[in-house]
Parts: structure tokens; sequence; C-alpha cells
């Protein structure tokens, strides 16, 4: 099943459950939790750009960068502003004028990367999401982390390679006004509910949006996203605000991640956990099991226990083969890094 079945088998089976009338689903980068996509039937596409410009500039309450930073998996409206959901800026400025007076955001993370999110709308007329609506949610978030999860692959040097080093440049309001070959290859292979009306996808309004407010404030999130390809294949983009001529134009970037990059998505996408993840980053730096234990201040057994889990997950019988087929994911790895044996002290 693809990410897509599986909302589109949630869009018919939720409603009934949680009481909403609109919904929509995002793919996320897993390291940032920020979408990279737009998936719905309900809502009106163009008020993606407006939707992100209240994510990114500050000052709201349980955004996606907010819940991803703290590791909220559940957050509604009407619960952080305490009963007061007029509180939040996206809900007097953007949700409210459409007739909504409760949202209910479900951050997709089950400890080791965030695979999807998904904001759902409440009617005014519905009242808020009730205690009991808000248990249910978090019981069902576990189970839809997991098979989202799933819908997403390792990355593999057998992928098909995305078009890139690419390069797209969207206007002032974000429309399209240039992109070389590769850059429009892209355009059509990442194209989603966004792209049918602004013929722009989803992740390229996210990265306008980040790109505008990093320029205006630096210490805020830069405009760096990871995404996988409908392939399979891992993918950078970066955006950045133009200047001279070009002045006010936005200009995204595709290119392959570097080892450094890839790693951290490598681990994620096989499921090793935030502990996991550390245990093997060790392991590839050819730690023994008591540096290991010495540099993550838990006990030697607690590593092998750890090594137990990862090999499992990765399908792996010894550190060698951990380390190589680690390396076999994405692109090439600093192969100076010694391939230990599994029993190694």
């Amino acid at each position: 099943m693809t990410a897509r079945e599986l909302f589109a088998e949630l869009d018919g089976l939720l409603p009934s459950l949680m009481g909403f009338e609109a919904v929509c689903w995002h793919h996320t980068d897993p390291l940032t939790g920020l979408p990279t996509s737009m998936v719905s039937t309900t809502l009106d596409p163009r008020g993606m750009g407006p939707a992100m410009d209240l994510e990114f500039a500050g000052g709201d309450v349980a955004t996606m960068a907010q819940m991803h930073a703290r590791g909220d998996r559940v957050a509604a409206l009407s619960q952080v502003t305490e009963g007061h959901p007029e509180r939040s800026i996206r809900m007097r400025e953007h949700l409210s004028t459409h007739g909504f007076g409760d949202e209910l955001r479900l951050r997709f993370d089950l400890g080791e990367g965030t695979w999807g999110f998904a904001a759902l709308m409440r009617e005014k007329g519905s009242g808020p999401y009730s205690e009991e609506e808000l248990r249910f949610a978090g019981q069902a978030n576990r189970l839809i982390s997991a098979a989202l999860r799933r819908t997403y692959r390792p990355p593999t040097t057998l992928a098909v390679a995305a078009p890139v080093p690419a390069v797209i440049v969207l206007g002032s309001s974000d429309e399209l006004v240039a992109a070389d070959q590769p850059g429009q290859a892209l355009l059509l292979e990442l194209a989603d509910s966004v792209f049918d009306v602004m013929a722009v996808p989803a992740v390229f309004l996210v990265l306008s949006r980040m790109a505008r407010h990093a320029e205006a404030d630096p210490t805020g999130i830069p405009a760096v996203m990871r995404l996988q390809t409908p392939a399979g294949q891992w993918i950078v983009l970066r955006g950045s605000v133009l200047h001279g001529i070009a002045a006010g134009q936005v200009v995204v970037t595709a290119s392959t991640p570097t080892a450094a990059e890839i790693m951290p998505l490598v681990l994620s996408s096989h499921g090793l956990t935030r502990r996991e993840q550390l245990v093997t980053a060790q392991v590839l730096r050819g730690g023994s099991t008591r540096e290991i234990a010495k540099e993550l201040s838990v006990a030697p057994v607690t590593v092998q226990d750890h090594l137990k889990s990862i090999f499992s997950k990765v399908g792996a019988r010894s550190r060698g083969e951990l380390v190589a087929l680690l390396s076999l994911d994405g692109p090439r790895l600093d192969h100076s890094v010694p391939a230990a044996s599994s029993d190694r002290r």
C-alpha cells in the first residue's frame, strides 16, 4: 500500500470516528517533520501558501516545528489554548475564516522519524475535540504511524535516480517562473493535489515560504528539505531568495544527499529507535561494545541488546555485515570505517 492509498482509506474511515469535516494529509521530511506534500479532497490547495506563512512566522501554538521539537504527537487547538482556540493566530487569521472552530493535529512518529502529518478540521458548530477523542487519536496515531512508515523504503542504489541536480525558480507569488530540464521532470514527478491548481508541488511552496522567512530572520528554520521520490530515491531541496534583477524570486535546487545527510534517513527508514541510531553510528565509526557503552553512558549488556535489535531490523548477522548493508544504502559511505565483527569487545 502506498501512502496515498493509506490516506484515501483513512479519509473514508476517520470522519465518522473523529467527527471532522476537513482533513489535510502530508508526507514529511523525517528529520524535521515539515510537510513535503499536500493530499486533501476537502480543502482548497491555494490555501497552503498562506497556511505555511503562519507556520513559519512564529508566535503561534502547536506549530509543526513546535510539535516536532517537543515530541508531541497529538495536539488540538482547543486543548493547548485551554478552551480558547481563538488565541491561536492560525485560527483567527485562517481557519475561522473558512468556518472551522477547532483543529486536531497528528504527527506520525514512532520515535525514529516523522513520517507524516495530518490536520483534522472541525466546523464551529461541532464543538471542540473531547478528551475521549484525543485519547482515541493518540491510540490511532501509533497504528497510522507504523503503517505510514512501511510505505517508505530504505534508500538504495537500485532506486531509479531522480532528475538531479535540478533548478526551479518561483516568482513573488510562488508561481513557476523557470526550470531547467531536470527541474521540469522533477516537478512532474513530485506532482500532488497542489500541483493540479498551482502547477508547483506543495514542497516547493513550503520551501519558498521557508526561504522568505529565513531571509527575514536568519535564526529561523533553514530552507532545506529531504524527501523520497515515488521511485524511492531520496533527494535534498534547498531554497534561497534571489537579489538583484530577479529580486523577490526564490530559487530551489535539488541534489542527491551526501553521506552525512542520508545516514539518518537510512537508519530511520529501517525503523531504528533514537538510541539504536546512536549505537549504529558508533558501530559505523568502529567503536567496540565497551567504547559505545562508555560513550552513551549505558552498560555493555545494554549495547549488546541494542545490537540484537538493530541486526534484526536491518537484516544483518554481524557488525561487519551491518556496515556493509548500510554502505549500500544511498550514496557511498566512508569505507575507511572498520567493519568489526559482531563479538568485538
